[in-house]
């Protein structure tokens, strides 16, 4: 068997004595390292892709799962807003409410004992009563009763009528509240 001839393309002068033979040694000692060290990035890249596909598979699962408790979250969502929309609501309502306690008491005390209420309605701006009266003198009493209280400031005498067979005289009076 023939022995095998090595072939070497670089002069067998001394390297080191001219400038291209500085330059060739200075290229593939280094350019040797550049391919290492550049084999080595790709290799480093090729094996982090397995640790980041298994990171984003874990990512895909943990969001699908999130999703699902969110969605199944959504009925509950929509009821706790629609009741706390309601409470924001039933607040400012009650904020706004005129206490018509106060109002009544004002009118129970100058009720006189002739006179019976058949019913209080109170609005923003308006305070109804009906009711029944023995006496026009007791109708009138209510309504000079009504003229000094301070919340009232227009009072307006409605209807005065009276059924045949029943006593008493039945009216409605209107009195408009004063704005504070």
């Amino acid at each position: 068997m023939p022995e095998k001839t090595k072939v070497n393309l670089l002069p067998k002068a001394d390297l080191q004595g001219n400038n291209t033979g500085k330059l060739l040694d200075w290229i593939t000692s280094i350019g040797r390292w550049i391919v290492v060290l550049t084999e080595f990035i790709v290799i480093c890249a090729f094996l982090s892709r397995f640790y980041f596909d298994t990171k984003l598979a874990n990512l895909f699962d943990s969001l699908r799962q999130k999703k699902v408790i969110v969605s199944s979250m959504a009925d509950f969502e929509s009821e706790f807003l629609l009741v706390q929309e309601k409470t924001d609501l039933l607040k400012t309502i009650l904020a706004e409410e005129q206490k018509p306690s106060s109002f009544v008491n004002q009118i129970s005390q100058i009720i006189p004992m002739d006179v019976t209420l058949t019913s209080i309605q109170l609005d923003e701006k308006t305070l109804r009563l009906s009711g029944y009266s023995l006496s026009t003198q007791g109708i009138n009493l209510l309504i000079s009763g009504l003229k000094k209280q301070p919340n009232f400031s227009k009072i307006n005498l409605g209807t005065i009528s009276q059924k045949e067979f029943t006593e008493g005289i039945n009216f409605e009076i209107s009195v408009i509240l004063k704005n504070e």
